[in-house]
């Protein structure tokens, strides 16, 4: 066939041979279309040669194992790298190994053995390619006048590409430090060789919309910095000239810090939001759990004592298989049940708590017991748990919601770090407390997961900075964990064995002052013999924890109970005696709070008798007033002998 002539005789041709693959038939059909061929001997050769003087057109011929990225990615970074050809040449068994080469910078490819008519029009294409993507910029150009001053000055990253191939041809200093490459490792190279795109797909977006529209006018998108850091920000990009050709104008104002406080905006609304609906749950869950522990408790110790007097047991019969005895395992079991919901309910308490509570005296140990019930869930089915209390560990210095919110966080990310394969019994996760020295207790929590990368170890507190995959951590929860405790005085530290576990220590400064040490006033109990009998008022929007109390107090007190508190204060007012007041605190109409500023001002003699029930105080207004007022308060769920042995106290007193 006729050849049909590439460009004049100068037109030169960089040839890089591979083991596998002979370039004999590709070097012939240059000659015949009047391009001279030059073979490199290998890869560090080849880009040698590009160095000292640039080729039009590269052809590199395929390895055996289809890797050349690194050549091709070597060659585009070169000076005049973005304005050559590159082709690949391989066999028809390669072509799958293709496409990561196109993606780093490679433009074509030709299948051997050749089809001539089909090798040639690649190669005119190649050429054309070349010759059209825009001459590179003298050495000796330099910006000068307002775009130098604008351009250097600027605080807004600014980079100028070409308009084909998109490689850097010009940077600013906030360019360089958005990204963390240097000027000269930017210059001549392309955003995709560099990897600073989020993902592959995003320049093809941002492509598209800019062809669509002609400039890009504050799309958001995100770029990763040279240690792999993201970056949110905005895409500003237009046409402007440049030394005399048409470029690309880009500038990426940096959204990250906002968007940080954004989310620390959000995040805090969320988990006030979340503490309000908590605290709100535990009332409600409270009320009914209350007279069900009560009335269970009731029959269980109505029962006991009837099983003890023997009035049920038949004479022939021995006690165990008495059927009232299976009834009183039962009726026992469900109290065991009652009481597990209690501690669950009492946790959730501990997380709806306001994070500004001033510190006081806290016991690690029994706030590490409520997260634990928490994060079960997350732990059973990955490792076995180890508890290691120290005993001569004293209380520390904290908050017990916060605490309890750095002890989740750690150890829901230890059983996140252990693979959920069902494999539980070869992982563990060990919770330890210890003295580490008189004024500091060390709280430990280590797991036997994946542990954390050395190069990675610097950045775990970073906000926003996470090792979990996209949708599974925000990134945000071991930098919150770390304000906390440094907000408490504490400190945390982390130790970490890549493929071998981790463990986060929290030191913590003890309790010292008698003021921390100080807990709640121990009252001694009255004997039971000869106790006095009291007149009770019990006063709660639940009926039926209404009729509860009165049948636990019945045998002992005199009670009269009911609904309103308001229809009580004419009785009161009328002078009706009462030894004992046991008032619900959040109530409908009148509630708790306003029960009490009544009886102030009717009869303050009996302010001092009023003993609160409260479920949750979960409005900022119960927590200042029962923070104010010296009143005793019993928690619900509440037992029957706990109850009676509040009112066995104050009604002695009052005797």
């Amino acid at each position: 066939m006729d050849a049909i002539h590439l460009a004049e005789e100068h037109m030169r041709a960089l040839l890089v041979p591979s083991g596998s693959i002979d370039l004999s038939p590709v070097e012939h059909l240059l000659r015949q279309l009047g391009v001279t061929p030059t073979r490199a001997r290998d890869d560090e050769a080849a880009i040698t040669a590009f160095h000292l003087s640039p080729y039009p057109l590269v052809l590199v011929g395929m390895d055996e194992a289809g890797d050349r990225i690194v050549l091709v990615r070597a060659l585009r970074a070169c000076p005049r790298g973005t304005q050559a050809s590159i082709v690949l040449v391989a066999r028809p068994e390669q072509v799958e190994k293709l496409q990561p080469l196109l993606e780093a910078g490679a433009d074509d490819f030709l299948l051997l053995p050749l089809d001539e008519a089909s090798a040639t029009l690649r190669l005119r294409l190649a050429e054309r390619r070349s010759a059209e993507r825009p001459q590179p910029l003298p050495d000796d150009f330099e910006l000068d006048g307002l775009c130098a001053v604008l351009l250097r000055e600027s605080p807004v990253p600014t980079c100028i590409t070409t308009r084909e191939g998109s490689a850097f041809v010009e940077v600013n200093d906030a360019c360089t430090r958005l990204f963390g490459y240097s000027r000269e490792e930017m210059l001549w190279r392309t955003a995709k060789d560099l990897n600073l795109w989020e993902t592959p797909l995003e320049p093809d977006r941002l492509g598209a919309l800019f062809q669509e529209q002609g400039v890009l006018r504050g799309v958001e998108s995100r770029v990763r910095s040279k240690d792999g850091e993201m970056h949110h920000v905005l895409v500003y990009s237009g046409i402007a000239e440049y030394a005399g050709t048409p470029h690309v104008v880009t500038m990426f104002p940096d959204l990250t810090e906002r968007k940080q406080m954004q989310a620390r905006l959000l995040l805090s609304d969320r988990m006030a939001s979340v503490g309000t609906l908590a605290a709100g749950v535990a009332h409600e869950i409270n009320n009914p759990l209350a007279y069900v522990t009560a009335n269970l408790g009731y029959a269980h110790e109505e029962l006991v004592r009837l099983l003890e007097r023997g009035a049920a047991a038949p004479p022939d019969s021995a006690p165990a298989s008495h059927p009232l005895k299976a009834v009183c395992v039962a009726l026992g079991e469900a109290l065991d049940g009652a009481d597990r919901v209690q501690t669950i309910v009492g946790d959730l308490k501990t997380f709806s708590r306001d994070t500004q509570e001033p510190l006081q005296a806290v016991d690690v140990k029994k706030v590490l017991d409520r997260t634990l019930n928490l994060a079960s869930g997350e732990i059973r089915h990955r490792a076995k748990l180890v508890k290691e209390y120290g005993e001569d560990v004293p209380l520390v210095r904290g908050n017990d919601s916060r605490l309890g919110q750095v002890f989740l966080n750690l150890l829901v990310n230890a059983a996140q770090a252990i693979p959920s394969d069902g494999d539980a019994e070869h992982h563990e996760i060990r919770v330890r407390t210890r003295l580490v020295s008189p004024g500091k207790v060390s709280v430990e929590v280590s797991d036997t997961g994946a542990g954390i990368a050395p190069e990675l170890m610097g950045r775990i507190f970073d906000p926003f900075f996470t090792t979990k995959p996209p949708g599974v951590g925000t990134g945000l929860g071991l930098s919150i964990c770390h304000n906390l405790i440094h907000a408490m005085g504490g400190e945390m530290h982390v130790q970490s064995d890549l493929g071998r576990g981790t463990t986060f220590q929290v030191l913590l400064p003890s309790a010292t002052t008698a003021m921390e040490q100080a807990g709640p006033v121990s009252r001694p109990t009255v004997n039971s013999a000869g106790e006095p009998r009291g007149r009770v008022l019990v006063i709660d929007d639940e009926p039926m924890l209404c009729t509860a109390v009165e049948r636990i107090l019945r045998p002992h007190h005199d009670v009269v109970y009911t609904t309103l508190a308001a229809e009580v204060l004419p009785r009161l007012e009328a002078g009706e005696h009462f030894d004992l007041i046991l008032c619900d605190l959040m109530m409908p109409k009148m509630n708790g709070m306003d029960f009490h500023a009544a009886l102030q001002r009717l009869r303050p003699e009996l302010t001092g008798r009023v003993i609160f029930l409260t479920g949750g105080a979960f409005t900022a207004q119960a927590k200042t007033f029962l923070e104010r007022v010296p009143n005793r308060r019993v928690e619900k769920p509440f037992n029957a002998r706990a109850l009676l042995a509040v009112a066995r106290e104050v009604i002695a007193t009052v005797s």
